[in-house]
This record gives C-alpha cells, sequence and structure tokens, in this order.
C-alpha cells in the first residue's frame, strides 16, 4: 500500500541511487554540494517516514521492508563513493570505518533476513539509531568539507571523527546482534 511515509521511503531510495552517480559525473566541488543537498534531503525522509507512519498508524509491510532497504542503500553507496571522492590522500582515514560500517549493515541484515520469518526479534536498538545519526553527521561533514566555503571550519576532522565513532558503535552493535543469533540458534539445537 501507497502511503506518504512509504512514498518518502521510495523517495528516499531513488535518491540514495542518484547520489553515487552524481558523485561519478561530477566529484568537484558543485557536484559534492549537490550530493549533500540530495543527502540531507534523503536523510530527513528517514526520520520522516518512521515518524509519520506511527503518529498517524500508518505502518506497513511494504513499508517495514523497504526502510531498511533504503537505509542501507543510503549509507553503502555514499559512504563508497566518498572514499572514492577523496581519493589516495585518505583512503586508510576513511576506509577502515567504511569496510567495518558496511560490513555490520550487510551482517545485521541477514541475520535480520534468517530470522524474519520466525518469532525471534532483531528490532533496532537506541545504540544502533545513535550510530546512524552519527553516520549521517559524519556524510554531512565530509561533503561540507568538499565545499570551498566550508574548508577552514574542520568539517572533515569532524566527519572522520565521528565516521570513526559510528564505526565503533557499529561494530558493537553488530556483534551484539551476532551474539543474539549464535544464541538463538544454539537454543533451537538444544
Amino acid at each position: 500500500m501507497l502511503n506518504i511515509p512509504n512514498f518518502l521511503t521510495i523517495i528516499r531510495i531513488i535518491g540514495s541511487i542518484c547520489l553515487p552517480i552524481l558523485l561519478l559525473v561530477d566529484s568537484s566541488e558543485t557536484g559534492c554540494f549537490f550530493a549533500l543537498l540530495i543527502f540531507v534531503f534523503c536523510s530527513l525522509t528517514d526520520f520522516m517516514d518512521g515518524y509519520l507512519a506511527r503518529k498517524l498508524n500508518l505502518q506497513t509491510d511494504l513499508g517495514r521492508m523497504l526502510d531498511p532497504i533504503a537505509d542501507k542503500l543510503l549509507v553503502i553507496l555514499v559512504l563508497s563513493f566518498l572514499i572514492l571522492i577523496y581519493g589516495d590522500e585518505y583512503n586508510y582515514l576513511l576506509g577502515f570505518p567504511s569496510i567495518l560500517i558496511i560490513a555490520r549493515e550487510i551482517v545485521v541484515s541477514g541475520i535480520r533476513e534468517f530470522f524474519g520469518s520466525t518469532k525471534a526479534s532483531f528490532a533496532v536498538t537506541k545504540l544502533s539509531k545513535f550510530k546512524t545519526g552519527i553516520q549521517m553527521i559524519a556524510i554531512i561533514c565530509l561533503l561540507l568539507a568538499m565545499v570551498k566555503f566550508f574548508k577552514d571550519y574542520y568539517f572533515f576532522e569532524i566527519g572522520v571523527l565521528c565516521l570513526w565513532l559510528a564505526a565503533v558503535f557499529a561494530l558493537y552493535t553488530g556483534l551484539v546482534y551476532a551474539q543474539q543469533a549464535i544464541y538463538l540458534i544454539s537454543k533451537e539445537k538444544k
């Protein structure tokens, strides 16, 4: 069923796909500025779709399926392309935390998929939501740092710090989900 929250999620999916295409075509200051605008808009839809779905009682199976897909697309595609636009100079500084975050997203998605048909609950934790917020701040700062007007405001450094913080939280929450999954699997075997 297509309602306002689901429409916002679909818009986020489209924006998530447009972002790396834009950065692929134009990774200059102008491209990064427009990518920043799209990313901020997508980040706002991430908050708004869930809020509206709960507030207006418009939660649907379609929304429950599409929302995590949109979230993963946004984070994975943008992080991948940030590494490319910053080039060789910062590959390790941005690459390692990005790999941890992306790996966690895929592992947690796999765990949720595996247990999807069971009664096991792998609800999003408050710490995971906090990690997502820090990731979004990191990406916004890293895109801002590519705009000359903001170069002197330490956005790159703040972005890198937030990205590493998000990676630590991603690693921790990923391990919590994995531990819970291992426990449930071992409990089933008994």
